[in-house]
């Protein structure tokens, strides 16, 4: 097996999982749009009410962009645990035998 022949294997590995990445974020799309129209559908057609369906639309489109924005929002909530953590410190009396906090009787 030359050099040559490891690439074009190394090549074909990358474009199958490339090809897995985009069939798996396709089906993923596809089945949470579907699974988002027919609880519309279904609102709609039990309760036939306006304002249910419209709460039910505006819940719905928001789960929708939070799953498709989810490695954003993970990404920065992460970013902001680690500079609020960064910018405080924590320090505390070190107490070495009789002495009592502030603010203490003795009791």
């Amino acid at each position: 097996m030359t050099s040559l022949d490891l690439v074009q294997m190394a090549g074909i590995l990358d474009d199958a999982e490339t090809l897995g990445t985009r069939i798996k974020t396709l089906m993923v799309g596809v089945v949470l749009g579907v699974m988002y129209l027919v609880s519309v559908a279904m609102t709609w057609g039990q309760t036939k009410s306006v304002l249910k369906t419209v709460v039910v639309a505006v819940g719905g489109a928001a789960v929708l962009a939070i799953v498709a924005n989810v490695t954003v929002l993970r990404d920065k909530i992460g970013e902001d645990i680690k500079t609020a953590g960064a910018h405080r410190s924590v320090s505390a009396p070190v107490l070495s035998g009789g002495e009592t906090l502030p603010g203490e009787d003795g009791r």
